[in-house]
């Protein structure tokens, strides 16, 4: 199993601002945040972000009809600019997003 750690700045809930953390991988998944400032440890249970991506990928298929209508009543003309070029490329993102995930 391979592991690998990097360091970044992120917003620490617990510190209430920005500190330094720890992010560690396993599998080229995020696994485990750690704040060096006030050591509060968030894991990653891989298996629960999965099935929950699942789930809201489903709803958000089933609610788009309604989406875009709502969409379409605030701005039409935005709306119908934009038609052609998100209908030619959702097919490719919803692929790209399905096996990025898949991979998970």
């Amino acid at each position: 199993m391979s592991k690998n750690r990097m360091e970044a700045y992120l917003f620490c809930v617990n510190c209430e601002k920005d500190t330094p953390h720890e992010i560690e991988y396993k599998e080229d998944r995020i696994s485990k945040i750690t704040c060096h400032t006030c050591r509060i440890t968030v894991e990653i249970n891989q298996e629960f972000v999965n099935k929950h991506f699942k789930e809201e990928f489903a709803k958000r298929v089933l609610s788009k009809p309604i989406r875009m209508t709502e969409e379409m009543e605030a701005d039409l003309s935005g709306f119908l600019k934009s038609l052609p070029t998100r209908v030619l490329s959702k097919p490719y993102r919803v692929y790209k997003e399905y096996t990025d995930k898949s991979k998970q």
